[in-house]
């Protein structure tokens, strides 16, 4: 993209220009914003008196961009030029259809001190009764004036329907990328090829002699990527040219947060980054203590006690047993005829204790 020879009588005016505007649309998108924010804070760096406008309201998501904090939602008041003050309400029409001030003779004037009078002569029986006096100014007091990303004058809403006479003996350079654009401008830079007004910036500023540097590249990413989506959407090779046009002039990525000269941090959050999970502590692994098992025969022998046991050749038992309850053995007198007495061994009242051994064959 080269618009030298649609920008080479704006840059013999910008020379000697000192008071010159910017101004983007009432209904700006941040692409149009960032495109002429970038043009705005290129002005200021080579010391040219420049004033951004733009009859909108700032949204938050716009806040990103270096240079917004300067604009301005009207005009500011200019000093120079014609001084114009307006009658409202005195001014009919005559029988052919004209205007004309029917009750005002003439107009005359006289100084008083520091004072200047001015003298309405009305004609006798005539009442001349404005219903408001504005003074304002014919010219704005701009030599040059930069319209961005607006397809007519209109679009700029109340910064051009109420001030007309503002935009009346400037330079007006008109850059845009719309076909719709009605070729308004003192110089016309229109590029319905350029995908972004903001593209189409980064070849306006060299051809005007302006720097493309720090936060103005960082502005002009940022609207590209906004405009296009991340690069995702419409893009061309002469996007990715100004991508690396401003790159290379030191401009920051949507997304990474920079700083500028003044300490100012700005982020273009562009592609929002989902937020990790909140870590969860990890519990203390908990050590496996084997259960105490009840004790089982064949273990602690050595506590074990083992009951006592009587000798053979004593005849009483072990086990304290009632005498009641023990029957004794019949005599062999008492045994009924056919059958055999069994007498009973002696320690078949005593308990019986099993020990194990091993068995052979």
């Amino acid at each position: 993209m080269d618009y030298a020879s649609q920008l080479s009588e704006a840059k013999k005016v910008l020379q000697s220009a000192q008071n010159i505007l910017v101004a983007v649309p009432a209904e700006a998108d941040l692409d149009q914003l960032a495109a002429g924010l970038a043009l705005f804070l290129s002005l200021q760096q080579v010391d040219k008196n420049a004033d951004m406008v733009s009859a909108g309201t700032i949204k938050v998501g716009h806040t990103i961009l270096f240079g917004v904090g300067q604009m301005q939602n009207q005009l500011p008041p200019s000093s120079s030029g014609d001084l114009i003050i307006t009658l409202a309400g005195v001014v009919s029409a005559d029988a052919e259809g004209k205007p004309t001030v029917p009750a005002l003779e003439k107009l005359d004037y006289y100084p008083e001190g520091a004072d200047l009078n001015l003298v309405f002569k009305v004609l006798p029986g005539q009442k001349f009764e404005p219903s408001a006096i504005t003074p304002h100014y014919k010219s704005s007091g701009y030599d040059l004036i930069f319209v961005v990303g607006a397809p007519a004058l209109t679009a700029l809403g109340s910064i051009y329907n109420t001030r007309t006479e503002s935009f009346s003996g400037a330079h007006i350079v008109n850059i845009d990328n719309k076909q719709t654009n009605t070729q308004f401008g003192t110089s016309n830079v229109v590029d319905p090829t350029s995908t972004t007004v903001s593209e189409t910036m980064t070849a306006v500023l060299p051809a005007l002699d302006l720097p493309l540097e720090g936060d103005i590249a960082t502005n002009i990413l940022t609207g590209i990527f906004a405009a296009t989506n991340n690069l995702s959407g419409n893009s061309s090779a002469n996007t990715f040219e100004a991508v690396a046009r401003a790159l290379r002039a030191g401009g920051q990525k949507p997304g990474v947060s920079t700083a500028s000269a003044g300490g100012t941090v700005a982020s273009t959050p562009f592609q929002p980054s989902v937020p990790a999970p909140a870590p969860v502590a990890e519990e203390p692994e908990e050590e496996f203590e084997e259960p105490e098992l009840a004790p089982t025969l064949g273990t602690n022998r050595d506590n074990f006690t083992v009951p006592p046991v009587v000798p053979e050749e004593q005849n009483q038992p072990v086990l304290a047993v009632r005498q009641e309850h023990v029957e004794e053995a019949p005599s062999p007198e008492e045994v009924p005829a056919g059958e055999e007495a069994i007498t009973p061994e002696l320690d078949w009242l005593i308990p019986k204790i099993y020990k194990g051994g091993s068995s052979k064959g």
